[in-house]
């Protein structure tokens, strides 16, 4: 039995215009691992959970989060496992393969791109989505339980999907660093 895993990016000449290179491994490998983080404002608030589990098709994203801002709010996964401070300690966005920013670049998207998270006047948000090119395998190349970790990012503005290097999204609002389940 295998299934498709995300090993990078590749521009493929033809009609296809395929952006991702598949390759095919164990249907054992990785499928079902998990991950959390834990997301708090720059203050120390707590605003939630976000839970990844390994799928078939990507990193399942459970969103259960409150107290966030009413309106739209760009989303990424960050490169490092930092949240001090403004939370720029989190660095760029995940991009091991140089891609430009965004789902509307036709250079795009980074790896750690997600759409925008759109948030009630409640300030709550309880949402799932599947990044399909992220992955928690401990084992995988450019997985986001390496040695310097990863963090998801929560900033003021929408994404508008296409400016490097962050969408025009504004100031960096809430932080988690992504930890494996043990």
């Amino acid at each position: 039995m295998f299934r498709v895993a995300r090993v990078g990016r590749s521009i493929l000449a033809g009609a296809l215009g395929c952006a991702v290179a598949l390759a095919y491994v164990p249907a054992s490998y990785a499928v079902g691992e998990k991950a959390f983080a834990d997301l708090k404002t720059r203050d120390g608030k707590d605003v939630g959970r976000i839970k990844l589990v390994e799928t078939t098709a990507g990193i399942l994203i459970r969103l259960r989060l409150k107290g966030l801002p009413s309106g739209s709010h760009g989303f990424h996964i960050h490169e490092s496992g930092k949240c001090e401070g403004d939370f720029e300690s989190a660095g760029g966005i995940l991009n091991p393969l140089g891609a430009k920013h965004g789902y509307l670049n036709d250079e795009g998207p980074m790896m750690g791109d997600l759409p925008n998270l759109i948030v009630p006047s409640s300030g709550e948000v309880e949402i799932e989505l599947v990044s399909a090119f992220a992955t928690i395998a401990k084992d995988a190349e450019d997985t986001l339980i390496d040695t310097d970790g990863a963090t998801f990012i929560i900033f003021e503005r929408p994404d508008d999907y296409t400016s490097d290097p962050i969408g025009n999204t504004g100031s960096r609002i809430a932080c988690g660093v992504i930890t494996a389940h043990k």
